[in-house]
């Protein structure tokens, strides 16, 4: 029983602190209590003081009208969290305002009541209440009083009935006593507890009231508050303050009502049962403790609308409008309001929406359901309760599960529980629950699980709802319609509970004032009662209520609460979708096979169980797998189990996240004490010293949960022990341990103690107290322990040193083969002081984080103080202990690798090759190449680097390919690019590296290494410097070439180049020519005369190379004008005229015996006339040695054009460096008639004019080409062939650069020879007969910078300028490829990188393409036209020398064959001086420069595949002889490519050894075939001198190997050069296809073979394959492409014919022959040719192709010459083509929105092609009255076809050729007449003749109607109106009004006049005809 009401309180106007002194101070008025009774405080209820606050809210002010009576009621809180409700019922009294001072002290005090300003006006029905300033008119005024009841029952209803009655006895004088009625409210009505029957009772004024308590005193009352919630704030927006308040946030509800602030306050806090609301609570917040809203506190809190203005800015509060429906949350609330989970956020939400809107489901049926109307409709308070249900099962639901993570840490003296959160959420999979997550920090959760947690206890409706939620969820999933009738039959129970029925069975009389009488003037005021009577009602009442209980109460009876669904054990998990069944059985699997000691088929397993341990079930299963493998509290384990293990172990914690670690890491904590390995005697290494690295071990939070969930475990098996001990006799039934289903849980147990413990002895109950204690101060123990372990590192007392020398000591000691550490101890290398000094600091910090961790747990779980001391004692010293124990073990364990490492491979070494360096132990890394192998990549091996190659050799990481080997290699010196790289991801390991570094090479080979953690970055550094001192030597015979075996030169001097910059001059020199370039100045020509000039002369803007490569090439032929002339002997001289070049040139009858106008000469033996040309040379019998010597200074590089080749029909091939400028010519000369003709545009040397005309006249005479042999085909390239009418025909390759001094007047088409205006074909028609075409003899192919070469006409010499791919495009090009080839890592295909598309970008086979057509044009010229063509591009030695190698290819099948492609190598590129060493970047001055590789020969080596790839028969050598050479080009293991010239091998001594031998052999006394098959070509003996002896300081050099000999060699060995397909015709002129997709990208570009390397060091890759192929015969193999060598593996039938033939003749004991003999000794059957009866053969329709393409050169040389010099550029735009439309430079399509059109031609390219646009735009008039390129007369049939395709590809608009026909052209004229037009800007009118054509829809007008070049062209596209115009003055005396127009384009507006006004309408009807 408790009472009605504590206090009642009578609270009045204070008017005396209005009139003291410290009101002027600011206080503001207030109340005062007036009376209270009882005076005195129950002894279990005090007072609260303050109450004058919250009864009047907004300030006790007075007011000059009366106001109504207001009810409302107030919660107070006291310190204890109990609630106090406060009834307050508040009126108004009459108070009279007396002037008690001087007139003086009113003023003051009317002055310092307005400085108070009182609060405004109420708003809120009270009334205005007055200022001050308003009392002083006002002589009576009415100031509030309260009766106010306070009680800690929540029963407002009967407080306002009781105060009601009180009034109004008061109010209508009644004759009842005041003092009786309060003295019965405070005494004698007594209420009995929840569950209690109804009260009727009276307060003695003739009322009758009744009460019922609740049913459940846990269960709260809302009556219809709830409902009201919702109907004012709507359904989300609860939600979201109902998830506010959940997680702590602060909510401040505004209102004019307070009973809504109130009731609204009381139903937010009843959504949250079963959760208590344990924060500030304050539904009614008086306006002076407005501060209190800046709590830093959770709050609920209520204010009045009116003081909205006054609050203060609160930055985290949530505001809630009840009276506007708004909920205003603020932006900088942080964290975020989290929400519901899903689904239950739209469950609720559909939940609520049935309850509050019933009708919402049909309310777009057509035919709604009609239901039946219920009998009762429902009312507010059943809808409430209905609401407040959803919320119930919306928290059951929630919570499931919750008591399967109670943990039990204490039962006696009283229960201690807490709550394993982590263990829940990873259950309920609800770790990425932001909601649930806060809740569980809250401290409603905390409350709860005091409250709720222990499971022996008195139950109410949540406890049973929870017990059931999970069946009614099930049910409710099979019928939906069951939802909501268990949300009705939940809130039935709820309604029942409040006992509303109870009211309206009993009729109720409560006393009521009559309407109206508060107005009444004459009210006395409130009387004063009397306390004496009032105190005897209570005591009377008091002692009434003594006497025994009438009411029979039903009380809840304790009992067990229900467990409810269980949650799965953290370790029982099932398979689901993400791990399936197998996926946990491989890992079972795997774990068994460790422990099996089967660790290969574990690895085998590691990547499957890696990926499966991604996912938490499976990391569960295997803590689960690993404890069932222990047995005891040791395992332990050999070194690879151990590294097994603890990856697991890693990999688990590691993709843990979130507090689900705690699972996993709590699981894994017993066994990181039980894995171990021993290392060495009394060495034993724990699984935790290798498992630290995790963040979870750091966190207090997790050890507390651990620590709590083991106790409970170790007080469940106190308490089942104990059981045991008690019921022996039936131990049968009782053996828990073997039957676990059966075990209690600690919740039962706990349960069963509480409910006996009032019949346990206080002595059992303390000893079992005490056993409790030991227990967790045991577990305390074993805790501080684990924590030590896991918290102090292994390597405490090294890293603390923080020193690097130490660590580099202990790595130095390292043996790199098998990573066994060397064994020096710690203190040898460190100081014991400073380490001891750090791990101390380490220890403290340790034991300070146990320290608080022990307090933690003993406290909460009731440690005594003395365990607690002792545990503190004892922490130190067992961490001092553990850090002793470390130092041992950290020394052993580095012993030990971490990983048991594969074996270090040494790779197999060529004769001469040795290891430079130690190997170092890395992994090879994939990168970017999308090939099949790349599942053997990464791999594990060594970098080894030799005097001759970079190698990786290892095993594949792969288990699946571990058997495999994998090698990677490349020369040192093809390295192009060596880059450190880290953050290196291994991903089967699951480790970063931080080192690494990759290495390009030019042999296309990328090696990307990670060095493994033991190679130390000083080794890695010496790595690189050794590397890089390999890569660039001191010279040239520090090169591998010369480093291997052979002959050695003694007293022959090392040529010595010149180094760069090593002089003071020539730095200097460089450096201002680099300045002056920079400046924009061009370089200064030279005038020193000299016999023999530099290499290298300045050049002018004109030549083709730019002042950058000669900058970059300055260094390479140095004169030495000290030096001494070379002295040669006769014996010398015969030997050079031996070498192969000289044979070819004999073979080709260049010598004197053949009499054909040639001479082999000597003049350059000494190499004086040229340094970089061969010794011996071919000249002109009519041309002296004197004047070549005279001749050269004309030519770049003193490179004179020599013929090379000489066709059968005469036709020359010349070859030589472009002629120097006219101004250095002049100054070599040194003569003033060089100059004459200035002012001719020409340049005219007798010199070269006499030497070319030597050339030319050994050419046989012109005679007539039978064309029979072509019957039967329509040949139009008669041009081309240089027969065919010469009636009005200009010649194809009309004379361009100047007239000649013999007045042959050829036209250009530029100028007409009268100097009109535009030269026409019309014009120039009557010098047709002089210009008869003429086949040109001599075509000289040259730079465009040489439009004005020193060709002369007179004797039919032309020049025609090309395009071609020199150095400074490919080297881009080559790296572009190089990448695209070799990518260091993957490449985004999303951006369009796709490896196709880089290699289009690269313009590789661009350059191939242009290649193979210039050189197709020279075979056509010197073939078909029987002309000569000298090639004089850049200095001779680049594209010179490709171009003169390929058509000489295909233009001799001699060159086809090994023999004949060596000779042509040894001539072309190492007589005629290619730079090798230059283009490769081999030269040793090059070691501090960034000179680019240049891939010249390589190109060359391109093209030859492509030939071989479209004429397969054509050649002797196969496609692996070129990749073959291509390789070892660059690699420096043959001398043949490592030098720039003859020169300068003769220098070394090379060449005069080479002459030797060849003389040798030439007497044919070296090699037979055994001899030189018997080893090197050094072992025969020819040379005078062989040493097999290291190098001395004597000047000793090795002279190398050849590379030609070499090959020799290994064919007489082996076919592997030999095409077998060659047929040897001897007369086949090669005319390959040289469009791109003709091409293919050659596999020496992309192939390669792990297996052994690259297989080009044939040494190397054949020493595992001496067994005979007949052996494989049969067997099955398995070919791997990108690993296996495949034409070694897979060999073609030609090879296992020829060794069966071997074996054959081995069993018969015959002595086996040489391939090649048998080969040559086979009869090639007579095969009966097939007739052809085509007409068109295949043949013919190449040649015709060929020859097309060789047009198209010419035709764009011509174009090309004028284009430069009077066109304007284009103006690109972007332009998005919606419809195709073909490219102006490639013809193909263009779609899309990258490609550009010409804002003024309109002509349009791809992006790509704008670079390579010709830059002639047709928008402008060309200079001096050019309108086009040399007007050419086509003939009928295919060759006008030519033309247009060349001036297609000379990339011209269609416009320009439109301009090369007549405009007379019937069919081509819509209209045409005369207009006058205005010019431009300030231009007057003109009269013009006007054609419209709408075939090429343009306007074109000319001078006069005979004229055929337009003066201009208007485009009708452009075109966008055209208008009658108003009159203008154009100067015509008659003009009609109506004649004038407009026509407006895109650019500008037209004006034109017709004569009169139907030729003006005329016009504009045919022009908006073409325009429509």
């Amino acid at each position: 029983m408790s009472r009605l009401a504590d206090y009642f309180v009578i609270v009045g106007y204070d008017s005396d602190k209005e009139k003291t002194a410290s009101n002027v101070g600011g206080q503001p008025t207030s109340g005062k209590i007036v009376q209270r009774f009882p005076e005195k405080d129950w002894p279990d209820t005090p007072f609260i003081e303050g109450i004058e606050w919250f009864c009047q809210p907004l300030g006790w002010n007075l007011s000059y009208e009366k106001q109504e009576p207001k009810f409302f009621v107030s919660v107070l809180t006291d310190i204890d969290a109990n609630k106090h409700y406060c009834a307050c019922l508040s009126f108004h009294e009459t108070v009279a305002i007396t002037q008690t001072r001087s007139v003086d002290d009113e003023d003051e005090t009317i002055g310092s009541s307005r400085l108070l300003g009182a609060t405004p006006s109420s708003t809120d029905g009270l009334g205005a209440t007055a200022s001050p300033a308003s009392i002083t008119h006002h002589s009576v005024m009415y100031a509030p009083k309260c009766l106010v009841l306070i009680s800690r029952l929540d029963c407002a209803e009967i407080f306002k009935n009781c105060l009601g009655t009180i009034y109004t006895v008061y109010i209508e004088n009644l004759s009842y006593g005041l003092e009786t009625l309060i003295g019965n409210i405070l005494g004698c009505i007594q209420v009995p507890p929840a569950g209690g029957p109804q009260v009727r009772f009276s307060i003695g004024a003739g009322d009758k009231q009744s009460l019922q308590p609740p049913q459940s005193s846990s269960l709260p009352t809302t009556g219809s508050g709830v409902h009201f919630l919702f109907k004012q704030l709507g359904i989300k927006n609860v939600l979201i303050l109902l998830c506010a308040v959940m997680t702590e946030n602060k909510i401040l509800f505004l209102s004019k009502c307070y009973w809504h602030l109130t009731d609204s306050c009381r139903a937010l806090v009843a959504l949250m049962y079963p959760f208590r609301y344990t924060h500030v609570y304050i539904p009614i917040l008086p306006a002076p403790l407005m501060e209190v809203l800046s709590t830093p506190t959770p709050f609920i809190m209520g204010i009045h609308s009116s003081l909205q203005s006054e609050i203060p800015d609160l930055l985290e509060a949530i505001v809630v409008d009840l009276d506007g429906g708004l909920v205003t949350i603020p932006d900088t609330l942080t964290p975020p309001v989290p929400i519901l989970p899903s689904p239950l956020w739209e469950q609720t939400q559909e939940q609520l929406s049935m309850i509050l809107f019933p009708n919402l489901a049909q309310a777009d049926l057509a035919f709604p359901t009609l239901e039946r109307p219920s009998a009762l409709a429902k009312t507010d308070a059943q809808i409430d309760k209905e609401l407040r249900a959803i919320f119930m099962r919306l928290f059951a639901q929630l919570l499931q599960g919750y008591r399967s993570c109670l943990t039990i840490i204490r039962i006696h003296p009283k229960p201690v529980i807490t709550f394993h959160k982590a263990g829940f959420l990873g259950a309920r999979d609800m770790i990425e629950s932001e909601f649930l997550f806060r809740v569980l920090d809250s401290m409603f959760f905390t409350t709860f699980v005091n409250e709720r947690g222990p499971p022996w206890r008195a139950s109410d409706a949540w406890d049973e709802l929870y017990s059931s939620m999970n069946e009614l969820v099930k049910t409710e999933a099979q019928n939906r319609n069951l939802i909501l009738t268990h949300i009705q039959e939940l809130g039935r129970v709820l309604y029942e509970n409040e006992g509303s029925l109870a009211h309206t069975s009993y009729m109720q009389k409560v006393l009521r004032p009559p309407e109206g009488a508060f107005q009444r003037i004459h009210q006395p005021a409130f009387p004063r009662i009397s306390t004496e009577k009032v105190e005897l009602i209570i005591q009377e009442g008091i002692r009434k209520n003594g006497v025994p209980q009438r009411f029979h109460v039903t009380r809840n009876q304790h009992r067990i609460i229900p467990m409810g669904p269980r949650l799965p054990e953290a370790l029982d998990v099932r398979p689901n979708v993400q791990n399936s069944a197998r996926r946990l059985e491989v890992l079972r699997i795997c774990v068994s096979y460790i422990f099996e000691n089967r660790i290969t088929d574990a690895r085998k397993l590691l990547p499957a169980v890696m990926r499966t341990l991604m996912h938490r079930d499976a990391r569960l299963i295997l803590c689960r797998e690993f404890f069932g493998y222990v047995h005891g509290n040791k395992a332990v384990l050999d070194h690879q189990q151990f590294e097994l293990v603890v990856r697991f172990m890693n990999k688990a914690l590691h993709k843990s996240s979130g507090i689900d670690e705690y699972t996993v890491a709590a699981a894994l904590l017993p066994m990181s004490t039980i894995f171990c390995r021993k290392l060495s005697t009394g060495v034993v290494q724990f699984a935790y010293t290798e498992i630290q690295d995790h963040a979870i071990w750091k966190n207090l939070q997790f050890w507390e949960s651990t620590f709590f969930q083991d106790v409970q475990g170790q007080i469940k098996s106190l308490y089942l022990l104990h059981r045991r001990q008690n019921e022996h006799q039936k131990e049968a039934n009782c053996v828990l341990d073997e039957v676990p289903l059966e075990e209690p849980t600690a919740l039962e147990i706990t349960a069963e103690q509480l409910r006996k413990s009032p019949t346990i002895e206080e002595e059992k109950k303390a000893e079992l107290a005490k056993s409790e204690e030991s227990t967790l101060y045991s577990q305390a123990i074993h805790f501080a322990n684990r924590m030590v372990s896991l918290l102090i590192p292994l390597d405490v007392n090294v890293d603390a040193a923080s020193k690097p020398k130490p660590a580099f000591r202990l790595e130095e000691n390292q043996s790199v083969s098998n990573s066994i550490m060397g064994s020096h101890s710690l203190s040898e290398h460190s100081d014991e002081g400073f380490v001891e000094n750090n791990a101390t600091e380490i220890g403290v910090a340790v034991a300070k984080k146990i320290s608080r961790f022990i307090d933690c747990v003993c406290t909460e779980g009731g440690v005594t103080s003395d365990h607690i001391r002792n545990l503190h004692d004892m922490v130190p010293g067992v961490v001092h202990m553990h850090i002793e124990s470390l130092a041992p073990v950290y020394l052993e364990a580095k012993r030990h690798p971490h990983v048991q490492k594969p074996k270090i491979q040494t790779p197999c070494l060529l004769p001469g090759e040795d290891l430079v360096t130690d190997h170092l132990r890395c992994f090879l890394m994939p990168d970017g190449r999308e090939d099949e192998t790349q599942c053997l990549i990464p791999a594990e091996g060594a970098l080894f680097l030799t005097n001759y190659r970079v190698v990786f050799k290892g095993t594949p990481c792969d288990p699946f390919f571990c058997e495999q080997i994998i090698v990677r290699t490349f020369p040192i010196a093809s390295l192009l690019k060596e880059k450190k790289i880290s953050v290196l991801y291994l991903a089967h390991l699951d480790q970063t590296l931080t080192e690494g570094l990759q290495l390009r090479s030019s042999s296309f080979q990328l090696i990307k290494v990670a060095f493994d953690p033991e190679v130390t970055p000083e080794q890695i550094e010496s790595f690189r410097k050794i590397l890089s001192k390999a890569r660039h030597p001191f010279d040239e015979f520090e090169y591998f070439a010369f480093q291997s075996y052979g002959t050695m030169l003694q007293g022959v001097a090392p040529l010595k180049t010149k180094e760069k910059y090593s002089t003071l001059k020539g730095f200097a020199k460089k450096t201002l020519l680099r300045g002056a370039k920079k400046a924009g100045f061009k370089q200064k020509q030279q005038t020193k005369r000299k016999l023999v000039s530099d290499y290298d002369y300045g050049t002018d803007a004109q030549e083709t190379q730019s002042i950058d490569d000669e900058l970059e090439d300055g260094d390479e032929f140095e004169t030495q004008n000290n030096a001494m002339p070379r002295l040669l002997t006769t014996k010398d001289v015969e030997r050079m005229r031996e070498r192969s070049y000289v044979q070819d040139w004999k073979r080709l009858g260049f010598d004197a015996e053949s009499q054909r106008g040639f001479r082999i000469s000597n003049v350059n033996t000494s190499y004086a006339a040229c340094r970089s040309y061969p010794a011996i040379i071919v000249a002109p019998v009519q041309c002296s040695d004197a004047a070549i010597m005279h001749l050269v200074r004309c030519f770049k590089g003193q490179r004179i054009p020599l013929p090379t080749w000489r066709h059968a029909n005469g036709a020359l091939l010349i070859r030589g460096g472009q002629p120097n400028s006219k101004s250095v010519i002049g100054m070599l000369k040194n003569t003033t008639g060089s100059n004459t003709n200035a002012h001719h545009d020409v340049t005219h040397y007798p010199e070269q004019d006499k030497y070319f005309l030597a050339l030319i006249n050994t050419m046989p005479k012109l005679t007539p080409l039978a064309l029979n042999q072509y019957s039967g085909m329509n040949l139009s390239m008669s041009s081309l062939m240089g027969h065919g009418p010469s009636d009005d025909r200009q010649p194809l390759t009309p004379e361009l650069s100047r007239k000649h001094k013999n007045n042959l007047d050829v036209s250009d088409g530029s100028k007409s020879s009268q100097g009109g205006k535009g030269g026409t074909m019309k014009s120039n028609s009557k010098n047709s007969s002089a210009h008869a075409f003429r086949k040109m003899r001599l075509y000289a192919l040259g730079e465009k910078s040489q439009a004005k070469s020193n060709m002369n006409v007179d004797f039919c010499a032309d020049f025609i300028p090309v395009d071609y791919p020199d150095i400074r495009q490919s080297r881009p090009a080559f790296k572009k490829l190089i990448r695209a080839c070799m990518p260091s890592h993957n490449t985004n295909e999303a951006d369009g990188q796709t490896f196709a598309k880089m290699v289009e970008q690269s313009d590789w086979l661009q350059q191939i393409s242009s290649l193979m057509q210039l050189s197709g044009a020279v075979v056509d010229l010197i073939d078909l036209q029987e002309s000569s063509v000298m090639l004089s591009l850049e200095d001779g030695s680049d594209v010179t020398a490709q171009l003169s190698s390929i058509a000489q290819l295909c233009l001799d099948p001699y060159y086809r064959s090994l023999d004949g492609f060596r000779v042509l190598v040894e001539k072309e590129w190492l007589a005629f001086g290619h730079r090798f060493a230059h283009r490769s970047n081999l030269k040793p001055s090059h070691a501090n420069t960034n000179i680019a590789f240049a891939p010249t020969f390589l190109q060359f080596l391109d093209v030859v595949h492509q030939l071989q790839r479209q004429f397969p028969m054509a050649f002797e050598f196969n496609d692996f002889y070129l990749r073959f050479l291509a390789y070892h080009s660059v690699s420096c293991r043959f001398r043949t490519f490592l030098f720039d010239c003859e020169l300068e091998r003769s220098d070394s001594g090379i060449a005069a050894m080479e002459d030797k031998r060849g003389s040798l052999n030439a007497k044919h006394i070296f090699g037979t075939g055994g001899m030189a098959s018997n080893g090197s070509d050094d072992e025969c003996s020819v040379y005078p001198l062989d040493i097999r002896s290291q190098r001395t300081p004597a000047p000793l050099n090795r002279i190398g190997h050849s590379i030609f000999d070499y090959i020799e060699r290994q064919h007489i060995k082996t076919p592997i050069f030999y095409n077998f397909l060659y047929s040897g015709d001897k007369n086949v002129t090669l005319r390959p296809q040289s469009n791109v997709s003709n091409l293919d990208l050659w596999s020496y570009y992309t192939n390669e073979e792990l297996a052994q390397g690259a297989p080009y060091d044939l040494e190397v890759t054949t020493v595992d394959d001496e067994n005979d192929l007949s052996e494989m015969k049969g067997k099955r193999m398995v070919i791997t492409a990108g690993y296996d060598n495949v034409e070694k593996c897979n060999p073609n039938a030609y090879v296992c014919l020829l060794s069966e033939v071997k074996q054959a003749e081995t069993e018969r004991g015959h002595l086996m022959q040489k391939w090649l003999q048998v080969w040559n000794s086979l009869e090639v059957p007579q095969l009966e040719p097939v007739a052809r009866n085509s007409s068109l053969g295949n043949i013919f329709v190449q040649t015709h192709q060929h020859k097309r393409s060789t047009l198209e050169i010419i035709m764009k040389g011509r174009l090309a010459g004028y284009q430069d010099k009077y066109f304007h550029p284009h103006r690109f735009e972007k332009h998005p083509y919606t419809t195709p439309t073909n490219c102006n430079h490639c013809s193909k399509l263009l779609w899309g929105p990258v490609c550009y059109r010409c804002m003024d031609c309109g002509n349009s390219y791809h992006e790509k092609c704008t670079e390579h646009s010709m830059k002639n735009c047709t928008k402008y008039k060309a200079i001096d009255g050019a309108v086009g390129p040399p007007n050419v007369n086509m003939s009928q049939g295919d060759t006008a076809s030519i033309a247009s395709s060349a001036a297609t590809t000379a990339r011209t608009s269609s416009h320009h050729f439109y301009n090369q026909f007549s405009s007379n052209v019937a069919e081509n004229r819509t209209h045409e007449g005369h207009l006058y037009k205005r010019g431009a800007l300030l231009k007057g009118w003109k009269q013009r003749w006007f054609v419209l054509d709408s075939i090429k829809h343009q306007l074109r007008y000319y001078d006069t109607s005979e004229d055929t070049a337009p003066k201009g062209i208007i485009e009708l596209a452009e075109v966008q109106s055209v208008t009658a115009a108003q009159p203008a003055q154009i100067g015509a005396k008659s003009i009609d009004e109506k004649g004038f127009f407009d026509l407006k384009t895109s650019k500008r507006t037209y004006n034109f006049y017709a004569i009169n006004a139907n030729l003006a309408q005329e016009w504009i009807e045919k022009l908006q005809a073409c325009l429509q």
